[in-house]
């Protein structure tokens, strides 16, 4: 298994302020800086009638916030390759944005085992569990279809 880097996401739940385009690459620039990673483009979208999307483009890899007004969400996601964990967002975000709570994902970047298969894995044998399924519904179909037949 090959890391290559950490990702944190962020739900922010109910906001009611829309903040400003430029309020987003403010906070891009404040989480770079605590977290020591580089900032080498920043770019914003403005949606009509609400909503805006912003990324941060990092020597490290990204951040990026998308939002949502109507639903008093923000959906913010921070991904780095270098050796900074990207939840050091997290605090600054608690500080910087009025919410009333805050959903939390992290998760490593890596290769994984490049021989299971890209579903959850059930005490590492995913593949037998789905197979055994195959099995057992056409086991059962088959059966029924010649109870029926009969």
């Amino acid at each position: 298994m090959v890391k290559v880097g950490e990702h944190v996401t962020l739900d922010i739940v109910g906001t009611t302020k829309e903040y400003s385009i430029q309020f987003y690459e403010d906070l891009f620039y404040k989480i770079a800086k605590e977290a020591k990673v580089k900032v080498l483009n920043v770019s914003h979208h403005k949606f009509e009638p609400q909503g805006s999307t912003s990324l941060a483009l990092l020597s490290e890899s990204h951040m990026s916030v998308h939002t949502f007004p109507e639903h008093g969400i923000i959906s913010f996601d921070f991904f780095t390759c270098g050796k900074v964990h990207p939840r050091i967002a997290e605090e600054i975000i608690k500080q910087e944005i009025e919410h009333t709570r805050i959903v939390k994902k992290e998760f490593n970047r890596d290769t994984g085992n490049m021989m299971e298969p890209f579903y959850p894995s059930i005490n590492g044998s995913a593949f037998a569990v789905v197979v055994l399924t195959i099995f057992l519904v056409r086991r059962f179909f088959y059966t029924t279809s010649k109870v029926r037949a009969n």
